[in-house]
């Protein structure tokens, strides 16, 4: 069966919608708690219970990167249409990436710290191909001084 482009890419925005407003939800909940909003009143004006703000709080705080705009937002929000393809190249092809390794305080190498390129890696069907092989270009400087720390 084949389907229409404009539904395959309507239906293929609604998970990437879905994750950039959960972000949206972790940085507004995260903005409104630093600007001292009790989470009582949080919760009444996302209309949800307080424990779930203190429920949102904790992701926040087991991923503090996530107050950060990132590769996979940029990924995300071309999936979800709201930017060009060209304009996703040009974001990610320019990103000051940082690249995984082990942690330092590892004595036997088994830490794996992420890098914002591991996003690239992990982009699954956000970036095609050729994406990557665009991308990989762009960061081949970057890369190989990564390597040999």
């Amino acid at each position: 069966m084949t389907i229409d482009y404009g539904i395959e890419r309507d239906l293929r925005a609604i998970p990437a919608e879905k994750e950039l407003l959960q972000l949206k939800l972790l940085r507004a909940v995260g903005k409104a708690t630093g600007e001292n909003v009790p989470q009582r009143t949080i919760a009444v004006m996302l209309g949800v219970a307080q424990p779930e703000v203190s429920r949102i709080l904790k992701k926040l705080r087991l991923n503090p990167a996530a107050r950060d705009r990132s590769p996979r937002e940029v990924m995300l929000e071309h999936a979800a249409g709201r930017i060009s393809h060209e304009q996703m190249m040009k974001e990610l092809g320019s990103w000051d990436y940082t690249f995984g390794h082990i942690a330092s305080d590892d004595p036997i190498g088994e830490s794996y710290v992420r890098g914002s390129w591991d996003q690239i890696e992990r982009a699954g069907e956000l970036l095609t191909d050729d994406d990557r092989r665009a991308l990989f270009e762009a960061t081949a400087q970057g890369r190989a001084q990564a390597n040999a720390l």
